[in-house]
């Protein structure tokens, strides 16, 4: 039986929401049992070999849902294996400033809960919609969309998971 992943996120504009998923597809293409799921939805993380928690970064502070998942689970995940991303338009351009910035956002689940391996930051995609108060004013027009998402990026940091978490990897049956 492959070793069971739970992929935890929160959306705001479901852009995490899509990189959880593939994320997850990543993973079961590698012959691992991934379930992605929002993080609010979540009962349990009894069953699950490891955990990776996503959530996007808005005004420099992850969402309440990521925040409220670790201090609800966070003795359980103590016990497991946790990896973390994060998305938003800050991880466009990593420099180290926005690192920082990236870093400082994730406190609310690093100080709780030992991740292993690199946080996984990516950027997201972003509407003038999407903007507190200018959203007010402004209707959705996906030909204002900034999709900044680097899938090749996820892909590469999602293969290097499994060692991160010290999962071991069973082959796929051909």
């Amino acid at each position: 039986m492959p070793p069971r992943i739970l992929v935890a996120y929160a959306t705001k504009h479901e852009t995490t929401r899509e990189i959880a998923d593939a994320i997850a597809d990543t993973l079961r293409g590698e012959g691992l049992d991934v379930e992605a799921v929002p993080a609010g939805k979540v009962t349990s993380v009894a069953g699950y070999d490891a955990v990776v928690i996503g959530s996007p970064i808005y005004m420099g502070k992850i969402l309440k849902e990521a925040k409220q998942f670790v201090d609800h689970f966070a003795d359980a995940l103590q016990e497991k294996p946790v990896a973390a991303f994060v998305v938003g338009m800050s991880c466009k351009d990593l420099t180290d400033e926005n690192r920082r910035k990236v870093k400082a956002a994730m406190e609310p689940i690093t100080a709780r809960i030992r991740i292993r391996g690199e946080m996984g930051m990516f950027a997201g995609r972003m509407n003038p919609s999407y903007i507190p108060v200018l959203g007010l004013f402004m209707r959705y027009d996906e030909a204002k969309t900034e999709d900044a998402r680097d899938w090749e990026a996820i892909r590469v940091w999602t293969g290097r998971l499994p060692a991160s978490l010290g999962i071991a990897m069973h082959p796929i049956p051909a």
